[in-house]
This record gives structure tokens, sequence and C-alpha cells, in this order.
């Protein structure tokens, strides 16, 4: 499997409007790939106040258990990843995250 994640430019005027539509404070995309569960689709994810919420463009998203499972995972890493250009959504906490393991790999 594949994952593709993005952060949409807030200056974009669809963007934007998007934004402000759904009073979203950041928004991007998220696109599975070679996942057999999944469709292969680009998903519009969006920060809302409290909550992340993914977006199909028809309304028919599909996501394999499998993924949905990773998911909150990825987007954490993700958000750690862009927290220089995001700050705020280095801060958000989704739900189905493992704990981190005390162990150490050598």
């Amino acid at each position: 499997m594949k994952v593709g994640f993005s952060l949409a430019d807030p200056h974009d005027e669809t963007i934007a409007e998007i934004s402000r539509k759904h009073s979203a404070s950041n928004l991007g995309f998220i696109v599975i790939l070679d996942d057999p569960d999944s469709l292969e689709e680009v998903v519009l994810w969006l920060r809302q106040a409290g909550s992340l919420t993914m977006m199909s463009q028809n309304g028919a998203m599909l996501i394999g258990d499998e993924m949905k499972a990773l998911l909150p995972r990825y987007f954490t890493v993700f958000f750690d990843e862009i927290r220089h250009i995001a700050p705020d959504l280095a801060d958000v906490l989704l739900v189905g995250v493992p704990k981190a393991s005390k162990k150490h790999l050598n």
C-alpha cells in the first residue's frame, strides 16, 4: 500500500473557499494506492475545531479496515513533519494512535 498526504495552499481561491465554507483551519489531500480494500481516489481532509474530517469528491469514500487502523498514526507523522509550515496541526490528537512503546530499537 502507498499513502500520499499533502497540505493545501491556503492562498488558492478554491481552497480558501472550502476552508471558509467548512470553518477549517487547515486542509489537504490524501490518496491511498495499491490497497484492494480502498478506492483509489483523492480524499480531502479538513481540520475543524476539535476534529479531523475526511470527505470524498463523490461521497462514496471507501477505505479498507487495515488502512483505517493506520491512518491516525500516518496523519500524526505527517502533521509532525509539516509542523514548521502548519504548527497547529502538530497539536492534533487523533483517536486510535497507539501509544509509543518505551522500548528502543538498537
